[in-house]
């Protein structure tokens, strides 16, 4: 009988010039021989004509061919286990990377949360400033209103016959003469011509640049309406409500001086 190689099993010789495989590729090695004798069965026949030499191919697996089973055949297990390994550190890196997005997602929000509370501390730090202002110039509208009309009530009363100070018809001498006339008193004089001396100069249109201080006495806007007669240019005026302020305040023009020189003011 003549046995004649088939290109299956010419392709199974190991090719001029390549490495023998180490011991990681005999596996694939055995594989490759046991499939070229499986062919050589399957094309040689014996005692048959040539004529009927022609292989029949059937159907076979080169591990059924052996007779192995899957558990016999070579690097099946540690395959197995490679591909778990494999499975079980991708479900890993994404097991680590949930939670990672899950405590970026936390900070995140955590950090909003500071942001809009501070926001809302701002925002009730500025409508609480906001609501003082808009209280403390309501307080002064207020208190200017008041002092107008109480301004305005001493003005019609002194205008009234009979009501408050009146001024001579016809003022004799200058201002210091005729509020010595009011004093009556050399010493008594003499404090007062030296405290308006120091506050006015006896000048009744004296103004404060810095208040609303004006007149002899040099009172502020709100000292008139304590007196009873209302802001005026007019001198002779300016002294009657001036010695009612010190007598009302100090008892008398000495008392304002002494305050004066201890205070600055009176």
């Amino acid at each position: 009988m003549n046995l004649r190689p088939t290109s299956i099993a010419r392709a199974a010789r190991r090719k001029p010039g390549r490495r023998a495989g180490g011991p990681a590729r005999r596996p694939a090695l055995l594989l490759a021989v046991a499939a070229a004798g499986g062919l050589m069965v399957n094309v040689l026949t014996v005692n048959e004509p040539a004529a009927q030499a022609e292989p029949q191919l059937e159907s076979v697996s080169v591990a059924e061919q052996l007779g192995l089973t899957a558990e016999q055949v070579p690097g099946a297990d540690s395959a197995a286990t490679a591909v778990d390994s494999l499975g079980a550190l991708a479900a890993s890196r994404s097991e680590r990377q949930a939670v990672q997005d899950a405590a970026a997602q936390a900070q995140a929000a955590a950090d909003q949360a500071e942001l809009d509370r501070r926001a809302a501390e701002e925002a009730a730090r500025k409508a609480a400033e906001e609501e003082a202002r808009r209280a403390a110039e309501e307080a002064a509208r207020k208190a200017a209103e008041e002092e107008a009309a109480r301004a305005a009530e001493a003005q019609a009363a002194a205008a009234r016959p009979g009501r408050g100070s009146s001024a001579p018809a016809a003022p004799a001498g200058s201002y210091k003469e005729y509020a010595m006339s009011k004093v009556g008193s050399a010493g008594e004089f003499g404090c007062l011509e030296r405290l308006w001396g120091k506050e006015s100069g006896w000048n009744p249109n004296a103004q404060n640049p810095s208040s609303t201080a004006y007149g002899i006495a040099q009172f502020l806007d709100s000292t008139w309406a304590g007196t009873g007669i209302a802001k005026t240019s007019d001198g002779y005026r300016q002294i009657d409500a001036g010695l009612i302020y010190i007598e009302n305040r100090f008892g008398s023009p000495c008392g304002a001086w002494n305050h004066s020189q201890a205070k600055g003011w009176y």
